[in-house]
């Protein structure tokens, strides 16, 4: 499994710092190492990076004196040792399974780039946002022209909601420009994108972006203040474009390209009466049966919230509700025809529920319909997605079974047999 190199800069971080690196360190992929880098921080920040540090052997803690978050993420890069390198700030977190995603798509589609959605978040609000539609392959052409139609977007300009090879970045001596203070994410960016040739678009929400005080808007700094701010970006800019296109290209876009200069961060923030904004904890998923539950009724209730996990991210990704992809899972796993009631069986489908996202599926062709003797029963018609539920559960097994050896496992496989066949034996005679 390739190493993916995670850095984090700290400053005067401490309250946050907990938060984002359990985020981290809980990831459902073993292959990583996260740089913790402390830029001379006032608080307890860096007592509390070498506490993490020794408790977890993945974790590197480092100090150095203050110098701004692109000096603390440059010697984070000079520190790492992974194949892929990520981001994040203190003051974020990440979701379950976000370097997982990002690095199968980096493998799966041979990319040298990987950018994913993210979730905004403001007080007790969160709204999902990503600004390309589609997911899968871009040119370094056809992702300029994407990045043109939005190019003060966050999500083109963060270095926290992509992933990045190592070896370009070594290769091309990319770095953080310590010598500005305004889109220095945007520069690395581009420049790192003038080696990369293929670009994967992930449709699944891989960050927590926390939305703090300090941003232009925040600032209430006319247009020439912003302009004066962003002129020593624009030269980069346009100089990524000058190298993307063919001079008559881009000269066809200098429109576009300069409205750079102008644009007003269109990245909304996220208030309670906008479409698509949630409470947070709606989407962190609800709080945990901690002490009511024990025994087999606590197995079979945390194994379904694993499992529906692993589907809920699926349901982001291909814009489907959670329902619909929990009812796509189990037409795909019982591989005939099933009625409503049977579906229902499953922990956590209401039926009235159920029957409205089988409608959808129908209407978008994902499962058929056949009705005998009055009763309507549903198959799954989605071969696209059986890759992708394949690997769902494969997942949801890998966390279940982790630390148990062959021989246990086999014995526990054996032993829940007995158990089912048992019960099964029993509902049946009662019929």
């Amino acid at each position: 499994m390739d190493k993916v190199s995670i850095i984090v800069p700290v400053y005067n971080g401490e309250a946050h710092l907990r938060r984002c690196t359990e985020s981290i360190l809980a990831q459902d992929y073993p292959g990583l190492e996260l740089i913790l880098v402390d830029d001379g921080s006032r608080d307890g920040s860096y007592g509390l990076m070498c506490s993490i540090a020794e408790k977890d052997r993945r974790v590197i803690a480092v100090h150095k004196e203050n110098g701004g978050v692109s000096s603390a993420r440059n010697r984070g890069l000079a520190e790492a040792t992974g194949r892929y390198v990520q981001f994040a700030d203190v003051d974020d977190w990440l979701p379950l399974d976000a370097t997982k995603l990002l690095v199968r798509e980096m493998e799966a589609g041979n990319a040298d780039l990987v950018i994913g959605d993210f979730y905004r978040v403001v007080g007790d609000n969160v709204s999902r946002k990503g600004s390309i539609a589609g997911s899968g392959i871009l040119s370094r052409q056809d992702y300029a022209d994407e990045m043109m139609r939005s190019p003060a977007d966050l999500y083109y300009g963060v270095l926290w909601n992509k992933l990045y090879r190592r070896d370009l970045i070594e290769r091309h001596a990319v770095r953080m420009d310590e010598t500005i203070s305004y889109s220095e994410d945007m520069i690395f960016n581009l420049d790192y994108l003038l080696h990369a040739d293929r670009i994967a678009v992930l449709k699944a929400p891989v960050y927590y972006y926390e939305y703090t005080k300090g941003s232009l808007v925040d600032q209430n700094l006319n247009l020439a203040a912003t302009v004066r701010m962003k002129q020593s970006v624009i030269g980069c800019y346009s100089e990524f474009f000058k190298n993307t296109f063919s001079p008559a290209d881009y000269q066809e876009r200098l429109p576009a390209i300069y409205s750079y200069l102008l644009a007003v961060s269109r990245d909304s923030l996220s208030l309670p009466f906008l479409p698509g904004t949630k409470k947070l904890s709606s989407e962190a998923g609800d709080e945990l049966v901690k002490d009511s539950l024990n025994g087999e009724l606590e197995t079979a209730y945390l194994e379904s919230r694993m499992l529906v996990r692993y589907l809920d991210t699926l349901a982001k990704k291909h814009r489907r509700g959670r329902d619909e992809m929990t009812l796509l899972y189990l037409l795909w796993r019982l591989k005939r025809p099933c009625r409503v009631a049977e579906l229902c069986a499953f922990p956590g489908l209401e039926k009235s529920n159920a029957v409205l996202a089988l409608a959808r599926l129908l209407a978008a062709g994902l499962v058929t319909q056949e009705t005998a003797g009055g009763t309507a029963r549903y198959s799954f018609h989605a071969p696209e997605l059986e890759e992708e539920l394949r690997q769902a559960e494969a997942d949801f097994r890998t966390v279940s079974f982790e630390g148990l050896s062959e021989e246990e496992l086999a014995v526990y496989r054996r032993c829940r047999e007995t158990v089912c066949a048992n019960i099964r034996r029993r509902l049946l005679a009662e019929r």
